[in-house]
């Protein structure tokens, strides 16, 4: 079921077994191959995604993060050396929290890109769209993008983060987790076509691979007319608390805090783009899940997830209704 598409989707992961069907399938549907890096799993996740790659929807490698390194880092590494990226001209690298939404063309990357031979850019900052918990208090094995509707208004400045779909990504010799650095193409940066644009199509701001690294825009640049990254960023308390006192993945820090839910729990507007793909998406998503093998390492995982969250709180996974259920479907298929 490879789709040898020129599109590639890379992710570095841990433990996010319980989201991966829904954002490989999301993914897939919107015409991009898939790849995902993942270190130190102790969920199921490992052997789901093995699963999913032996079954040609998707590639799946490990590594080893550096000591005292945010593993992002050494993902988006194992990420630019995989030979899935060499064979694809174009290159999106985002979480398994982050799902693009087109508003121009088919609804796939394809169709929003349309004609690219005149080489006029070399990527596109896709910025953020800011969903906070929609209400939710609890994690349910719910679909994400079903499941949070509220959000951001588009200039709000949770939005003003972007990821980046890139062109011909081995012209860069590192990988950022909002934009690449480093130009080792032809030519200098700034000549023709060796441009950034944001999902409407303008240059995005002052982008420079050859300077400070770049993640963001002004809110006033923001913009969500052509495509958004809808993030799922903070999903439920109960899910925000498993980041509580963990360094990030990509900053290395503890960021989680109070006020980085009241920064990022954004739940000012209603926003339905997502289900707008449900045709395309549902048969896919059963496809996927009829796989021999899928949901069963899918409820593991869910059930992982659920001692996890137990841990948080001292509780007694097994008294959660929740974890008694998964195990339950786990074992009925």
């Amino acid at each position: 079921m490879t789709q040898n598409s020129e599109f590639l989707v890379a992710a570095g992961m841990r433990n996010e077994g319980a989201f991966l069907v829904e954002w490989v399938t999301w993914y897939r549907m919107l015409g991009f191959d898939v790849l995902v890096a993942t270190n130190d799993c102790t969920d199921h996740s490992p052997q789901l995604l093995n699963l999913l790659h032996d079954a040609g929807w998707l590639s799946h490698t490990t590594h080893s993060p550096d000591p005292g390194t945010p593993p992002k880092r050494t993902a988006h590494r194992a990420i630019r050396n995989h030979p899935q990226t060499a064979a694809h001209e174009w290159l999106l690298l985002c979480d398994v929290d982050e799902f693009l939404v087109f508003h121009i063309g088919d609804g796939t990357v394809g169709g929003y890109l349309g004609d690219t031979s005149d080489n006029r850019f070399h990527g596109i900052g896709f910025h953020w769209k800011c969903f906070g918990n929609s209400g939710h208090e609890t994690w349910e094995d719910a679909l994400q993008h079903r499941e949070f509707t509220r959000a951001a208004e588009t200039q709000h400045k949770a939005n003003t983060s972007f990821k980046s779909l890139i062109r011909r990504p081995l012209e860069f010799a590192v990988f950022g987790a909002h934009s690449p650095q480093r130009y080792v193409g032809p030519g200098t940066w700034g000549q023709a076509g060796k441009v950034w644009l944001d999902g409407e199509g303008r240059k995005l701001g002052r982008y420079n691979p050859d300077g400070a690294a770049q993640r963001a825009t002004a809110p006033d640049r923001v913009t969500h007319l052509g495509a958004q990254m809808n993030h799922y960023i903070t999903r439920t308390p109960e899910s925000y608390a498993l980041k509580r006192g963990v360094p990030s993945a990509s900053a290395g820090r503890d960021r989680y805090t109070d006020e980085f839910w009241d920064n990022y729990n954004r739940n000012e507007v209603q926003d339905l783009s997502a289900l707008s793909y449900a045709d395309r998406f549902d048969p896919l998503y059963t496809q996927a899940m009829a796989i021999p093998g899928v949901a069963r390492l899918h409820h593991l995982c869910c059930a992982d997830y659920v001692v996890r969250l137990a841990e948080a709180t001292g509780a007694d996974p097994a008294k959660d209704p929740r974890f008694v259920r998964h195990m339950d479907l786990a074992a009925s298929v």
